[in-house]
């Protein structure tokens, strides 16, 4: 059976923030939400750093916001230098996701830092969670939509690809080291 939500290291750490893996008993909603995404109810979803909306079709429409902590500056600055020499629009391989979350800067939020809220009234819910699938499987498509919630994006990385800042260059190395005389 293929892996619908969370195939990549990008997505996963959505699903596990909707299932997360030291749950003590089952949430009901799963399935609910997960047959939602699955089904493609999960409408006009708009993803922003630090913020995604979107509307669940579950018989009424219900709108959904949840809202995380973008990276902080520091954070910004590590994924900016491991993202720098990429082309735009390359595919960002699973390795990228180890080395952002190696240096401190990982890629989704923590569980505990995500909020939202539901025009059902209930959190988390079961629209709440479908939600978060979607934006799985999205990341699962597209990784860099993920740098992009964080506010890292693709212009950020390639101006960083095509230019050097000078106080980054150490004159005394720059053209390779000289002989000792």
């Amino acid at each position: 059976m293929a892996i619908e939500f969370g195939a990549t290291a990008w997505g996963r750490d959505w699903v596990r923030i909707a299932q997360p893996t030291g749950a003590t008993r089952p949430n009901p909603a799963l399935p609910r939400a997960r047959t939602l995404a699955r089904n493609d109810r999960v409408r006009a979803a708009h993803l922003t750093p630090g913020s995604i909306s979107a509307t669940v079709d579950d018989r009424t429409d219900r709108d959904v916001t949840l809202a995380f902590p973008p990276w902080t500056e520091a954070q910004r600055a590590v994924a900016t230098d491991l993202l720098s020499g990429r082309r735009a629009g390359e595919d960002l391989p699973d390795e990228l996701h180890r080395a952002l979350t190696g240096a401190g800067a990982p890629p989704a939020p923590g569980a505990d830092s995500v909020s939202g809220t539901c025009s059902c009234g209930k959190y988390p819910c079961a629209h709440f969670l479908a939600v978060l699938f979607e934006v799985a499987r999205r990341l699962d498509e597209r990784p860099a939509s993920a740098l992009a919630l964080r506010g890292v994006t693709e212009l950020d990385t390639v101006h960083r690809a095509t230019r050097i800042p000078i106080a980054r260059i150490d004159p005394v190395t720059f053209y390779g080291t000289t002989a000792a005389s």
